[in-house]
């Protein structure tokens, strides 16, 4: 939804409601957004405020009313609003979890800058690369790509987003030659799905890492319901590492479209995670606890970062029964806010293999962007409330193996990105009682 129209502006002083089509079609679009409908309505008066000039809209025709309603429910689902990027197309599916941590997406850019403006300053900004602020008399002036603007910068203040190359200060640009932020921070949120028009075709789902950046990169997001975006594809000759990588417009956490509706309706079953999730035949993510290691073994990568070498796990999906959990935050140094938590899953055919023993369960890592972002510990029930589970509850884990030696024994735990509960498959929790991990000891 596009900012203009969500800046609540309007104060609605009429108390005869809506025409019929219009109420129905803003109960529909807030139903496909998952947001109140009081918000939506909101949306509909501050857009036909904006755009048809209407402050009175008791004044003005049903059938008008309706068909201005017609137009921001279909501009806010086809192009969420404005602001669209281009080469993005619709993807469909589910998210099922966040990465841990933020990074700065312009960090590379930066250095680029740096070491190509050192080796040549005029090709540097000549090819748009960095711009370069030098004095002209009491401001700055900006010399980049087809041209110098002038600024109102006293050359005694620093210029906003400027850094030091060569003893020099530059700047990144636009492609409009206007100076940029140096920095950006980004998370990937992680995304089971495929392009809207090739989702029913064989081997089109897969695991995409949805770039989100700026305010985006701390969206909360519902785990496993089906939702339609809007994304760029990776370049064909993108690096091997990032062809799973999908570019988003700012503002994309207003723009999920929460709906099942692009599949036929003998088919949305199948959009259920406990289908979804665990279905093989569908993507490769799904595992089984009592074969973490085996797929450790066969899907890990090794990386080397600063000479160092190092091992990453897959990514996976697996169903357990909630062993143990512990919902309070406990301080965490690997954290981006300090914070984590942890459950323990288990299985059957992990205690029929390990008996009682500590290998009996798998320990699930879980830090405070997963538990702000995305309500770890609660069930979805009606009217969107949160069910908080217990042990014993059955749940899906979006994780990252790891794996440690001990006493001559591979044991594995998950980092995890997600988990989704379904109403229907936990038991409820106990209110106002110990949360901790000390009730187990």
């Amino acid at each position: 939804m596009s900012e203009e129209y969500e800046e609540e502006y309007y104060e609605e002083e009429q108390t005869t409601d809506l025409p019929a089509g219009v109420l129905e079609r803003i109960a529909k679009h807030a139903e496909r957004l998952k947001k109140p409908k009081d918000e939506i309505r909101t949306a509909f008066l501050n857009y036909i405020r904006s755009v048809h000039g209407c402050d009175d809209w008791q004044s003005e025709d049903a059938d008008l009313l309706e068909d201005w309603a017609e137009q921001m429910v279909v501009e806010l689902r086809n192009t969420g609003g404005g602001g669209g990027m281009a080469g993005s197309v619709a993807f469909v599916g589910c998210f099922v979890g966040v990465d841990p941590s933020r990074r700065d997406r312009r960090g590379g850019l930066v250095k680029r800058a740096k070491r190509e403006f050192t080796l040549d300053p005029g090709k540097a900004v000549g090819q748009g690369i960095a711009g370069h602020y030098t004095k002209s008399g009491d401001t700055w002036v900006l010399n980049r790509a087809g041209g110098t603007d002038k600024t109102d910068i006293s050359v005694d203040e620093v210029p906003p987003n400027s850094f030091i190359a060569d003893g020099e200060r530059i700047c990144l640009v636009t492609k409009a030659g206007k100076p940029k932020a140096m920095s950006m921070m980004g998370r990937n949120y992680y995304f089971l799905g495929a392009p809207e028009d090739e989702f029913t075709h064989d081997g089109a789902i897969q695991l995409w890492r949805l770039d989100m950046q700026g305010e985006d990169a701390d969206a909360p997001v519902l785990l496993g319901e089906p939702c339609r975006i809007q994304a760029r594809p990776p370049n064909e000759n993108a690096p091997e590492g990032f062809k799973d990588v999908l570019s988003t417009s700012l503002g994309i956490r207003d723009k999920i479209q929460y709906t099942d509706e692009f599949v036929d309706a003998e088919m949305r079953p199948l959009l259920k995670p406990f289908r979804f999730w665990l279905d093989t035949e569908l993507h490769g993510h799904s595992t089984r606890l009592d074969e973490l290691v085996e797929a450790y073994e066969a899907g890990s990568r090794t990386f080397t970062i600063n000479g160092e070498q190092g091992r990453s796990g897959p990514i996976v999906f697996v169903k357990g029964t909630v062993n143990r959990l512990s919902s309070e935050a406990r301080e965490s140094e690997y954290d981006e806010d300090k914070r984590s938590y942890s459950l323990s899953l288990t299985s059957s055919a992990l205690q029929s293999i390990h008996g009682s023993s500590d290998t009996s369960e798998v320990m699930c890592w879980l830090g405070s962007a997963c538990n702000d972002l995305t309500n770890p510990f609660s069930a979805r029930g009606v009217e969107d409330e949160l069910i908080d589970y217990a042990e014993k509850s059955t749940v899906l884990v979006c994780g990252r193996i790891a794996v440690k030696r001990k006493d001559g024994k591979d044991i594995p735990n998950l980092k995890v990105m997600g988990v989704f509960a379904d109403p229907r498959r936990i038991r409820r929790r106990q209110t106002g009682g110990d949360t901790g991990r000390g009730q187990f000891n």
